[in-house]
């Protein structure tokens, strides 16, 4: 077999369809500058010339990491591959795709089927008009990352791989689908912004934060932050702020032993009394109640 050639193509049983999701092949392929494409080790079953292309019966992911070349589908026609782009397969839609000889690429492929699926199409989240996606390089060791799992779960074929393999390619779709949603650059750079917010929100509840600490950490102005904050969560910053200690405080209500007054300082309440005053508002009952509802 090819050194740079490492692939899995998978048995499944009906049953695996009823978890949603089944997985008929994932493997990953490096071809060298002028290297014939595509290999002539896989099954015949996914064999093409790039001239006349192939139909499927399934799904596919396939993920270039590095290199360049060119896909083309029935329905979207012909589109340049760079690296960081993912192109999706649909069932019974003609296409071809190959590496530019000058460059070569790796890929990365996850072979797919399953009603879920099917549902994702039917709801407008995928569609043959749209198979490439264009994901930041930054994104490579996650989307590579779980490929090498989908790799070595299919290699051991322990009991369950499948629903394990179905459970990477929903993180991949997520992935994609999340990324794909800002379409332009600006507003690319501005969910990015948003997710940098979050984070440090996360990181920082538990301290004395405001929102405008939380504008100024991603060096937005306050006011614009807030307009963007509230049309991307549905929740003020502050607001934001508060449920995520609320959260947290539920979790140590839960889980430990703690008093309400050590509890509301560990989560960033300055002031017990208000603590349970928000707790109150955001969940109906006071911590005390809830905790003892619980037991």
């Amino acid at each position: 077999m090819n050194e740079h050639l490492n692939y899995k193509y998978l048995p499944s049983v009906e049953h695996d369809l009823d978890w949603g999701l089944t997985v008929n092949c994932v493997g990953t392929q490096e071809i060298q500058p002028g290297e014939a494409y595509p290999p002539a080790e896989h099954p015949l079953s996914y064999r093409f010339q790039p001239a006349a292309g192939r139909m499927l019966d399934e799904y596919q992911l396939i993920y270039c990491s590095n290199g360049a070349g060119f896909f083309r589908t029935e329905t979207a026609g012909e589109m340049q591959v760079k690296a960081g782009d993912v192109m999706m397969l649909f069932p019974q839609e003609r296409h071809t795709y190959h590496p530019d000889t000058n460059t070569g690429w790796k890929e990365y492929w996850i072979g797919f089927r399953g009603p879920n699926m099917e549902m994702r199409v039917k709801n407008g989240f995928f569609s043959t008009h749209h198979p490439l996606f264009h994901l930041p390089i930054s994104m490579s060791y996650d989307i590579i990352h779980l490929f090498n799992q989908g790799i070595e779960a299919a290699q051991h074929m322990e009991k369950g791989y499948q629903q394990l393999l179905s459970g990477y390619v929903n993180m991949m779709l997520g992935y994609i689908s999340s990324y794909d949603n800002a379409s332009s650059q600006a507003e690319k750079e501005m969910a990015e912004d948003m997710h940098q917010a979050l984070l440090f929100i996360h990181n920082n509840y538990h301290k004395d934060i405001r929102s405008e600490d939380v504008a100024l950490a991603i060096n937005w102005g306050y006011s614009r932050f807030r307009k963007i904050f509230l049309q991307q969560t549905g929740m003020t910053p502050y607001q934001y702020i508060q449920e995520t200690r609320i959260k947290q405080s539920k979790f140590l209500l839960l889980n430990t032993t703690k008093p309400l007054k050590e509890i509301a300082y560990d989560v960033g309440f300055s002031n017990p009394d208000y603590f349970s005053t928000a707790f109150r508002r955001i969940t109906g009952v006071s911590p005390l109640s809830f905790r003892k509802d619980d037991k």
